[in-house]
């Protein structure tokens, strides 16, 4: 996909070229923390190593995964099954 966002900025107020890598890195950004890209995506676009991508992640407060309480609880019932299962066979 390509998204192209026309911005008018004065001319001599910033260098375009740092703005238009700035906003395209935001851009991305955004992107992952909604989880509309994956984070090799991500990482990919910004021509980061994985490892890098996340400590970026890190830096900005955006999860690399997100795990939540029901996620947690499903594992343990998921878990547990298996474990039921196991025993009876």
């Amino acid at each position: 996909m390509k998204l192209e966002i026309e911005i008018n900025v004065a001319d001599g107020a910033t260098d375009k070229v740092e703005l238009q890598e700035y906003l395209r890195k935001e851009a991305i950004l955004a992107l992952f923390a909604d989880r509309k890209i994956t984070a090799g995506k991500a990482a990919q676009e910004l021509d980061m190593e994985r490892l890098a991508f996340m400590e970026l992640l890190k830096t900005r407060g955006i999860p690399y995964v997100i795990y939540t309480a029901e996620d947690w609880e499903a594992d343990a019932r998921a878990v547990g099954e298996f474990e039921r299962r196991r025993k009876i066979g």
